[in-house]
């Protein structure tokens, strides 16, 4: 009944994680790599995520919930920003210490699992956040039937599986995003991996100053969590097509340089449409699951970490695999416009949007 108790374990699980990780790279294992990155990435992201959007729901009142949704979004583009660039540092470093390895490969196992030691300290001195707004007891009991109206309740209905859908396909997005343009920068611009790890760094850095202008303003101007997302999933089919290589493969240095510059903006306003989108999706499939049940608020909490923590990985897998494939650059591309437009499709529907809106 506590959120400390838990967080203590996924932070001992993080760093674990970590130095599996670390010492998989000294001794060459691939399943000590294996198991450091699911013990990290599954465990952590997927109970992670769950966790913090329980306490927004138990800690934050209703004209909050929104915008607390959103700042943890931002929160987190603001650390996967810090992880290019310390990536990029960790590059540079080559000790020996007896056994103990630090280079490009291992240095970042190393260096997180030290810094999830200090998370776990610094949990030592954060009280205990006060549950101002937790519901009681999910109501029913286990003599309902699917055919009880309260038991109806307890499933998501079509506009929070929509909700949880976009959650996950614009997670993919973002993800195929990040790891496609790693290889895409060395491949197409030419640049060093210290060169793309600083571009991601930076357009990630962006991503959370955009979502901090978003949130502002929504709060500001008192904008429909709907009409934002429509705009994040439209202006992603957009930005998208701004993604794609038109130069051919001799060309000009002014005209090659023109198209990185048009897929460095485009790749700023992917990221900043992907989290505007998915953050207000969050929210209005939170928030809808709210009303019908407190079971149904906990299956779409479950449905959001599932789905951003399969998205990552999906997202990582074909990244990986369509920047390497001959013209995979417009491949990436392909993939994030197709995912857009195929979340956008249900909002096309005037009575489903305007449902979304009144959510």
């Amino acid at each position: 009944r506590a959120y400390k108790t838990p967080l203590y374990l996924l932070t001992v699980f993080a760093f674990a994680g970590n130095a599996l990780y670390g010492l998989g790279q000294v001794l060459r294992s691939p399943w000590l790599l294996v198991v450091g990155q699911g013990t990290k990435c599954v465990v952590f992201g997927c109970s992670g995520n769950a966790l913090a959007n329980h306490a927004v729901y138990s800690c934050a009142g209703p004209k909050f919930r929104s915008s607390s949704t959103a700042l943890r979004a931002n929160v987190q583009s603001l650390g996967m920003g810090f992880g290019p660039f310390f990536g990029a540092l960790l590059t540079k470093i080559d000790l020996r210490a007896g056994a103990l390895t630090l280079n490009a490969y291992t240095s970042p196992g190393w260096f997180y699992s030290l810094a999830w030691l200090a998370m776990l300290a610094w949990l030592l001195f954060v009280p205990e956040p006060a549950r101002l707004f937790e519901e009681g007891p999910a109501a029913g009991g286990a003599g309902q039937t699917s055919s009880d109206p309260e038991a109806a309740k307890r499933m998501p209905d079509s506009k929070i599986s929509w909700g949880l859908l976009a959650v996950a396909a614009t997670t993919v997005a973002g993800a195929l995003w990040e790891v496609s343009t790693s290889t895409i920068a060395q491949q197409y611009f030419g640049w060093n991996l210290m060169s793309s790890c600083l571009f991601i760094g930076a357009v990630f850095m962006f991503g959370m100053v955009s979502g901090e202008i978003v949130r502002a303003a929504s709060r500001r101007l008192s904008v429909n969590e709907a009409d934002i997302v429509l705009s994040g999933l439209f202006g992603l089919v957009l930005s998208s097509l701004m993604l794609y290589w038109y130069v051919p493969a001799v060309a000009p240095a002014g005209i090659v340089v023109g198209n990185q510059v048009l897929h460095a903006i485009g790749s700023i306003l992917v990221i900043t449409c992907v989290n505007a989108a998915r953050s207000y999706c969050m929210t209005i499939a939170m928030r809808r699951a709210a009303m019908r049940s407190k079971a149904c608020k906990e299956t779409a909490n479950l449905g959001v970490a599932f789905g951003m923590a399969i998205g990552r990985a999906l997202g990582a897998f074909l990244g990986m695999g369509l920047a390497a494939l001959p013209g995979g650059c417009n491949l990436a591309a392909a993939c994030i416009t197709g995912l857009s437009l195929l979340v956008l499709i249900p909002v096309a529907a005037p009575t489903f949007f305007k449902q979304l809106r009144s959510a």
